[in-house]
This record gives structure tokens, C-alpha cells and sequence, in this order.
């Protein structure tokens, strides 16, 4: 997995080196020499005009090193500093080395000043204005300046994140820099990958900086990216002699009146990932589309109360199924009846094995998240951004804001998993690292897509794939199967069932 890190975390990693004999301005030297090398790769700079543009942070000093590395491979370089002079020791040191060279030095003083005509007649922009500590709002006395870059027809090679970028939630702020590269220093940023500032970034590319290896300096690490072998590492060949034994038994409760899709998506889901005995406990009018669409699933038909939704006389009959199988599936289309709020609070407390929650299930828990603590086993919820903003009690906004403080908290305090489904999902667990997730598209964005994964994660969990690995494959796959049934059929047309086909063969081209 390619490592990520957090702004804070990142701040540690570079006072754990300064420690360890590599001091901020050699960081700042190898930073600077670093993105030069890479923008040297990318573009022919001899005898193009460069406009090196320059805030007053050591993102600044780090642009003050790449102007001079570019001037000594033939570039035409003039700088532009956006606001004021350098404010750190570090980033005055850099500047002045530039200005011993002859540097052209501009302040951007108007939309019509010399430093503007410089940007106008670049051939390239390298965008050192803020780094990974910006937040907020870009001031009004630069927005002139961000407007002039972003209207330039240079190439613009962003340092460490587009300045107007927050680095830690991915939110972007009005007039922020678009990039064409990105030149990320030493580790992703937590918030890169997040929507929009995943639109902002361009081309990104990690560069070292010299951060020396070793415990407390390069294992510092909040994140991971998940990648093909994280998953594939996991499912291995089926021996010839095993049987369906082998593969878990899985409980999926599930499925009200209206919501019968749910429950055959989340059981089609965990069927297709080759759990080896399904249950479906669901109301009887739900198992008709269900063994109509999955004769291979066993059932237990559920009697309904008068307000339609299952009747509390089948609490004991399910919790006993419960103690069999090897995983439970809870909260696919089940509606929020007293009695299914009663009968996950006694499957936590009493349940022998992994148990997922999503959708209704999760709905069940607003408000109650202490039961949660009282779980015997390990449990995966699996929000969207909605249901992860009511179990916390906060706006949405206010989750996208801090969804990694949030979730760790989270997940640390009450012990579970989560899967937080977004536009890019990320996975939080209570040891406190997230894995963030790159696969699927704006195709997923259909009633059903979270039933069907549900179901897969749960079905790698019958089988005994570790809880959190479960949740890896589950989330990677099911996205990598939207990736190919969107070249397929199309973002517009794909539907979640669709997906089945593709995971399929996504597994035979793996030889599993």
C-alpha cells in the first residue's frame, strides 16, 4: 500500500528528521531540487519562461529552490511573490540566494503589472503561494493573482497540494489554483483524494525529500491507499478436495415490504463472492424476488406485526440461526420497527461472530451507538455520509469537514469498523489508520449499489477473511467491478446488479 499521511502528521515527520540531523533547510533544499527534477522530466525548460510564484511559507522557500534549480538547467526564470516577503528563516535564506544570482524578483502589485505580464507570457507556472496548512478562505488581495494564474495557458506544476487546497478534508476554496501536476512531498496527503480537491490536483506524483527511514520518521504514516495486491493477496485458490463447508455460513437479515430489492442485491452480493451457505431471513412477500433471483439461498420466512414491519415473536428464532452461521449480514431494505432495533441490540450482545450493519440497520443505531460497546465480536457499519452524520449528530458539512478526526474518534472509542461511503470510500478502524479506496465511478450512484456491497463484505466474512481484510476486498472490488461494467455500459445505463457479471469474470482473470 502507498502510505498517507495527515497535515499534522506530516508536521511530526518533519521535526522527527529535523531530530534525526536533517534540518529544515536541507528539507526545504531537497524538497525544492526534487520537484525541479520532476518538472524537468515532464517539460523541456531550456530557454522556457518560467514564472515561480511565491508565498511567504516555506511552501515559498521550497518555490525560491526550484526557481534556482531551473535556472541552472537553461530556464528563463522570473519570480513573483504574492504577498509579502518571506517569514520564516528558512524561506529568507532561499530568496536571498536567488537575489545573489540576479534573479528577477516582482511583486504583484495589480491585474496589469509587470508581474502579471510575466504570467501572461509564461511557458510554465510553479504555484508556491500555500501549502498543506491552508484553510479557509483565499485572502482578497491575492485573488487577483490566483485569477491571472488560472487564466494563463502555461503548464501549472502545483508544490505539494494546488494553493486554496485544504490537504486535510479536501475541501477547496473559491479561485484555489488548478493544477496540471502536482508535486506531493514525501506522502499523499489525506486530503488529495477527496472530491474536489481530487479535481484540482492534475497529474500527482510523489517525489522524496529526503525523510531518513526508520522508526518515527517514514513509518509515520495515518493511511493507506489500497492497491490490487492488498486484495488479491487475500482470496486465495479454492483446494480441489473442499466443499461448501469451507466457505461460511452466512445470515443475512434483511428486506420489508417495498424494500425487496435490498434484500436480493445484498444476498446476490455475498452469494457472487463465494460464500458457501446463505440465509436469508426476510418477510415473506421479500423472498419470493429472492429465490426467484438466487435459488442457491436458504430462507426464513419472517411474520410482520401490524405496522408491517417484522413481529418480535422472531427474535429468539433469529438469534439462534445467528449462533450458527460465521457472519451476519443486519439492515439491508429492514425497515426500523421496534423489533428489529431490539433484535440488533441482543445480536450484539450475544453474537459469536462478525456482524455487518448497513442502511436500516444503521439508521437504528441514531442515537444509541453505546450499544456498539456491548458487541462480542467484530463489527463493520457501513454509512453513507448521511447516515454517518446522523449516528454522530452533526450536518453532513460539518462530517466533510472533520471526517478523519471524526471517524477515528469514532472508531476508536466504540471498537467497529466503518466504511464510509463517498465518492471515494475510505475505511476507518479503532487502531486509528484509514484505507483510503480509488476504484469505481460515478456509475455507482444508484439505489442499491450499497446493498450489494454489504453483501460482499459480509460474504468475504462468512468465509473467515479477516474482519478489516474483508472490508478492503469488499470495498475494492465492488469498485473495480463498477470500472469495468462502466466501460461496458456506461456510467448512465450500469445498474448494481450489473456489476455481478463483471466481478465475475474480474475473478476468473485472477485465476480464482
Amino acid at each position: 500500500m502507498t502510505g498517507i499521511v495527515t497535515v499534522k502528521r506530516m508536521k511530526e515527520i518533519e521535526n522527527a528528521s529535523n531530530q534525526a540531523g536533517i534540518d529544515f533547510m536541507r528539507l526545504m533544499e531537497n524538497a525544492g531540487s526534487a520537484a525541479a527534477a520532476l518538472i524537468r522530466k515532464k517539460v523541456d525548460v531550456r530557454g522556457r519562461n518560467c514564472v515561480v510564484v511565491a508565498g511567504k511559507g516555506n511552501n515559498g522557500g521550497d518555490a525560491f529552490v526550484v526557481a534556482r534549480k531551473l535556472i541552472e538547467a537553461d530556464c528563463l526564470v522570473s519570480v513573483v511573490l504574492a504577498d509579502e516577503l518571506p517569514a520564516t528563516e528558512e524561506s529568507r535564506e532561499m530568496l536571498d540566494q536567488l537575489l545573489r544570482l540576479g534573479v528577477e524578483v516582482l511583486s504583484f502589485t495589480s491585474d496589469e503589472g509587470p508581474a502579471a505580464q510575466k504570467i501572461v507570457g509564461a511557458d510554465l507556472i510553479v504555484d508556491g503561494i500555500f501549502g498543506t496548512g491552508f484553510h479557509g478562505e483565499i485572502p482578497a488581495t491575492v485573488r487577483p493573482l490566483f485569477d491571472r494564474i488560472n487564466h494563463a495557458v502555461a503548464a501549472i506544476f502545483c508544490l505539494d497540494i494546488p494553493s486554496g487546497v485544504n490537504a486535510q478534508n479536501g475541501l477547496v476554496a473559491d479561485g484555489a489554483i488548478q493544477g496540471d501536476f502536482t508535486i506531493v512531498f514525501h506522502r499523499y496527503k489525506a486530503g488529495m483524494f477527496y472530491w474536489p480537491a481530487r479535481s484540482y490536483l492534475g497529474q500527482a506524483e510523489v517525489v522524496a525529500i529526503g525523510i531518513p527511514a526508520g522508526e518515527g520518521m517514514d513509518v509515520l504514516e495515518d493511511g493507506m491507499l489500497i492497491g490490487e495486491e492488498d486484495v488479491f493477496s487475500a482470496l486465495e485458490k479454492r483446494p480441489e478436495d473442499s466443499h461448501k463447508g469451507h466457505y461460511g455460513r452466512l445470515l443475512n437479515i434483511c428486506g420489508s415490504i417495498g424494500f425487496a430489492g435490498a434484500a436480493v442485491l445484498s444476498a446476490m452480493g455475498a452469494a457472487r463472492v463465494g460464500t458457501g451457505l446463505l440465509t436469508v431471513a426476510a418477510p415473506a412477500s421479500v423472498l419470493v424476488p429472492v429465490n426467484v433471483n438466487l435459488p442457491e439461498a436458504m430462507t426464513i420466512p419472517l411474520a410482520l406485526d401490524a405496522e408491517g414491519s417484522m413481529h418480535a415473536n422472531h427474535i429468539p428464532k433469529l438469534l439462534e440461526a445467528a449462533s450458527k452461521m460465521s457472519a451476519c449480514l443486519i439492515g439491508c431494505g429492514l425497515g426500523t420497527g421496534k423489533a428489529a432495533g431490539a433484535l440488533l441490540e441482543e445480536m450484539l450482545k450475544q453474537q459469536g461472530c462478525p456482524v455487518v450493519i448497513d442502511a436500516d440497520g444503521i439508521n437504528l443505531l441514531a442515537g444509541r451507538i453505546e450499544i456498539l460497546r456491548q458487541a462480542q465480536r467484530p463489527v463493520i457499519l457501513t454509512p453513507h455520509l448521511g447516515e454517518m452524520a446522523r449516528l454522530l449528530g452533526i450536518s453532513v458539512a460539518q462530517l466533510k469537514e472533520k471526517r478523519i478526526e471524526k471517524l477515528k474518534d469514532f472508531t476508536r472509542e466504540l471498537g467497529v469498523i466503518v466504511i464510509l461511503k463517498d465518492s471515494v470510500t475510505t475505511i476507518f478502524e479503532p487502531q486509528g489508520t484509514f484505507l483510503t479506496n480509488q476504484t469505481g465511478n460515478a456509475g455507482l450512484a444508484k439505489g442499491g449499489s450499497g446493498d450489494l456491497l454489504a453483501g460482499m463484505v459480509a460474504g468475504f466474512c462468512a468465509q473467515g477473511i479477516a474482519p478489516l481484510k474483508s472490508a478492503v476486498c469488499g470495498v475494492y472490488l465492488h469498485g473495480l467491478a463498477a470500472d469495468a461494467c462502466a466501460k461496458r455500459l456506461s456510467q448512465y445505463s450500469m445498474l448494481p446488479r450489473d456489476l455481478l457479471t463483471d466481478l465475475a469474470q474480474i475473478f476468473a482473470s485472477h485465476g480464482l
